[in-house]
């Protein structure tokens, strides 16, 4: 699947400037980024036009009106496999639904997986995803290389 222009998917996308800006969320504005990028097309439209992503953190916002159907929340150490199991379960409609059961997760998951996006493994020298691992002895470590 061809991978989308981030600048795009970052001037389309409804990102709050709070995640867009802090400096301390940089890491998870470009895991949010390049998840959107790899994106199937379909499920890629349907984000744009039905999803908001927001700092999960204490505060209070007010909100005259909500325009997307969809606000998913999210924390500074998500990976790209948790937002994009995240945007499956939006996909999927599972916001509708009152129960939460096995089967939403397990569908979620399916979709996730079909979209090529692979759980991390926790690194086993330092207790983070090794892509946020920036410990030098960890053969995993992505520090210092780019995205």
């Amino acid at each position: 699947m061809k991978r989308r222009d981030t600048h795009e998917v970052e001037c389309r996308s409804d990102i709050d400037e709070f995640i867009r800006r802090a400096q301390r969320w940089n890491p998870l504005y470009a895991r949010l980024v390049n998840t959107l990028a790899r994106l199937p097309e379909e499920v890629y439209r349907f984000t744009l036009e039905n999803v908001s992503f927001h700092a999960g953190q204490s505060q209070m916002l007010e909100v005259k009106e909500l325009t997307k159907s969809c606000m998913i929340i999210l924390k500074r150490t998500d990976s790209e496999s948790l937002i994009a199991h995240e945007i499956a379960h939006a996909y999927l409609g599972h916001a509708k639904t009152k129960s939460r059961t096995k089967n939403i997760e397990a569908e979620a998951e399916e979709l996730r997986k079909n979209w090529g996006f692979k759980k991390k493994e926790i690194c086993p020298s330092y207790p983070r995803f090794c892509l946020q691992c920036h410990n030098p002895h960890c053969s995993e470590s992505q520090a210092g290389k780019l995205c």
